[in-house]
């Protein structure tokens, strides 16, 4: 496939996207090669660098690999998002984004009357939280 572009300062694709790609393949950044060329155009830039990967010395480390690492551990051992919500201290969403590619655990079998059980409890500590806040308020006033 053959990209066309306009007459002038890119009129040589072509010529243009061996360089960028032999000046990637030597290990120099985008930037690098943006001013090497005097390509002021990102589109252009990305264009003439499809497919070449970035050389390893411009890629940063992620500030949570060791989080994603250990999420994805614990949901392996069939944890759920507020057990390693928890356990780690960060958000749901990012538990999410980082094993949403592995399999969802087992859960326990409940009778419909178990699971009401369980609402039931939560029903009621909300409740008790409710008319504590409106005793504290009346008291108050």
């Amino acid at each position: 496939m053959r990209v066309t572009h306009a007459p002038g300062k890119y009129a040589d694709f072509e010529g243009l996207r061996e360089q960028a790609v032999a000046l990637r393949r030597a290990g120099l950044s985008r930037r690098q090669i943006r001013d090497r060329l005097h390509v002021d155009n990102n589109d252009i830039l990305n264009r003439l660098l499809q497919g070449e990967p970035a050389p390893e010395w411009t890629k940063r480390p992620n500030a949570k690999d060791d989080l994603r690492d250990k999420a994805r551990e614990l949901r392996l051992q069939g944890w759920t998002y507020d057990q390693i919500q928890v356990e780690l201290g960060c958000s749901k969403s990012s538990i999410s984004l980082w094993v949403r590619d592995l399999p969802k655990p087992e859960r326990p079998a409940r009778t419909r009357e178990e699971a009401s059980a369980i609402a039931k409890r939560g029903w009621e500590a909300t409740l008790q939280l409710r008319e504590e806040k409106r005793q504290r308020t009346k008291q108050q006033a």
